[in-house]
C-alpha cells in the first residue's frame, strides 16, 4: 500500500510538472546573485537561461526517487551566476539558491555530484553516477 501511494504521488507530481511548463521554482533567481561561478572556459550559449527536468536517482536504502531540478545561468556584470532548485525525498529536502559551481565550456560541475552539460545542442542533467536526463528550457 505504501509503495502504491509513493508511485501515485510521483505520477501526480510528474503530471503537474509536465502540465505546467511555464511554472518555475526559480523565483528567487530574480534577486541579485551573492555568489558566482568559477569559469575555466566560457559557457556554451546553450547552457544559458533557465532549464528544468525530472530525474530518477537510486536511494541509499534501496528503491528510487524521482526529483525535480531547475537552474538558471545568467551573466551578471562580467561574471556568471547560477541559481539552482532541487527537491528530494518528496519535499523533505530542498536545495535552493545561488551556487559557486564550475563552468568549463560545455559543462557545469558542482562539488556535490551534479553535472549539467550540452551534447548535440541539447542540455542534460546528471546526479552523481546516474544516467543523463534531458532538460527542457523554461520560458523564451
Amino acid at each position: 500500500m505504501k509503495t502504491l501511494c509513493i508511485i501515485t504521488l510521483t505520477v501526480i507530481l510528474l503530471l503537474i510538472f509536465v502540465a505546467c511548463p511555464s511554472a518555475s521554482n526559480l523565483g528567487g533567481a530574480s534577486g541579485k546573485p551573492d555568489v558566482f561561478c568559477q569559469v575555466i572556459k566560457e559557457p556554451d550559449p546553450a547552457l544559458m537561461g533557465s532549464w528544468k527536468c525530472m530525474f530518477e536517482r537510486k536511494l541509499e536504502e534501496g528503491g528510487w526517487d524521482t526529483d525535480p531540478a531547475e537552474y538558471r545561468l545568467i551573466k551578471y556584470e562580467d561574471k556568471y551566476a547560477l541559481y539552482f532548485f532541487r527537491v528530494s525525498r518528496g519535499g523533505k529536502k530542498k536545495y535552493i539558491g545561488w551556487r559557486e559551481w564550475t563552468i568549463n565550456g560545455t559543462e557545469i560541475l558542482s562539488d556535490t555530484g551534479v553535472k549539467i552539460f550540452t551534447q548535440n545542442g541539447e542540455v542534460f542533467f546528471v546526479w552523481q553516477d546516474g544516467k543523463p536526463t534531458k532538460m527542457t528550457r523554461i520560458g523564451p
